[in-house]
């Protein structure tokens, strides 16, 4: 999330953190708005797995370069919006890092495959590609490669028919999913966002989620319920739960 001329500019990440977690998309705008301090603390692990991740990311490129496809990594030019138009306009068949956007809304597809569907490219056009490392597609997943393909369909004047997972230990074989079956969950989150972002009333409370695990605003979180000594801390007691006891008292 960025504040740029009074402006928020919100990324498929945005997208993606607030269905893990409401009040991580009220903090993140407060940090872009100056009105927080970044938080001091970060997960050790997660420097571990970011790694992990460019490892993914960069062993299904290299088989791709094995295969003969011609690759562009744009993530390392000073204009990297540029340098992704240029590359899609030049027909590249991969292009890495491709940076995206479109009005308030911007995104960093780790791949953008070209396939043989006429745009207003030419007789081509892209679909984006995610290197993940879960086992297992999550949602925020889905709804990211929805937003690449919406960017996408604002750049090249097509809506992309599939996007694409790459889950480790499956020989690089895409996952593939219909863009058009997820188009209007994806609606409905973003909408969500966007209300959120421009509502900005700040009155989410922290709630413990499996982002907590690696979310860098733990300890900020952790620190207020523990001084409203929450019920998340009592042993088993679900949200739901919570949300009862809450209510009847």
């Amino acid at each position: 999330m960025e504040y740029v001329q009074g402006n928020i500019r919100v990324s498929a990440t945005d997208v993606a953190n607030h269905l893990s977690c409401k009040h991580l998309t009220t903090l993140n705008l407060l940090l872009a708005k100056g009105a927080l301090p970044a938080p001091e603390w970060a997960n050790p692990d997660l420097k571990v797995l970011q790694q992990l991740g460019l490892d993914h990311e960069k062993a299904y490129v290299d088989s791709l370069r094995t295969i003969g496809l011609s690759v562009v990594d744009v993530s390392q030019g000073a204009n990297s919006r540029d340098a992704t138009l240029d590359a899609m306009k030049k027909g590249v068949q991969v292009i890495v890092q491709a940076n995206l956007a479109s009005g308030e809304w911007l995104g960093r597809a780790d791949v953008l495959l070209r396939v043989e569907q006429p745009s207003a490219l030419g007789d081509w056009s892209y679909e984006a590609v995610d290197c993940k490392l879960s086992r297992t597609t999550k949602a925020e997943t889905i709804l990211q490669l929805c937003f690449y393909s919406e960017l996408l369909t604002d750049v090249q004047g097509h809506e992309p028919e599939l996007f694409h997972v790459i889950r480790p230990h499956t020989n690089y074989e895409p996952e593939s999913h219909r863009f058009s079956q997820y188009a209007a969950y994806y609606r409905y989150v973003k909408r969500a966002v966007k209300d959120a972002v421009d509502s900005a009333n700040g009155k989410t409370y922290p709630e413990v989620v499996p982002h907590c695990d690696i979310c860098r605003w733990w300890q900020y979180c952790d620190q207020q319920l523990r001084k409203d000594d929450s019920l998340s801390f009592v042993h088993g007691i679900s949200r739901l739960q919570r949300n009862e006891l809450a209510i009847r008292c």
